[in-house]
């Protein structure tokens, strides 16, 4: 019995199937990398943002726990390490006395401003809390 070998069963890929399945698998690749890269920066700026509230938390309670008439300082820088990369927060305080209808309380508004830089824009986080005391 002899065996015959057709051209036309021979199986497998052909050169331009196996290229169009690497352009394909690419193009899904650099979707999924891309993908990978937008959730890596919504994750930094999400930590930014913690670090600035956490910082306009402390600032407002170091606010806070001073004598009523105490002088704040407008603006300071507060420089933090955030991934490994030194970043500084802009830091503002404003105190603002609140008109009250009864001599007998003193009212004031306290007010933290945030400010951070990334990518070019800048964003401000702000805190206010009201004090008062006894006259």
């Amino acid at each position: 019995m002899r065996l015959v070998i057709s051209m036309r069963n021979r199986s497998g890929f052909s050169l331009v199937e196996l290229m169009a399945a690497m352009v394909i698998m690419l193009v899904g690749l650099l979707g999924l990398l891309q993908t990978v890269n937008i959730a890596m920066e919504y994750n930094l700026k999400n930590q930014m943002r913690n670090e600035v509230v956490r910082i306009g938390d402390e600032v407002m309670s170091g606010m806070r726990a001073q004598p009523f008439d105490q002088v704040f300082t407008s603006v300071t820088t507060i420089p933090t390490r955030l991934r490994n990369i030194n970043r500084s927060y802009s830091v503002r305080r404003n105190v603002n006395a609140i008109p009250n209808p009864t001599p007998v309380v003193a009212s004031r508004q306290y007010q933290v401003d945030v400010r951070w830089v990334y990518k070019n824009v800048s964003t401000t986080h702000s805190i206010v809390s009201v004090r008062s005391r006894a006259e």
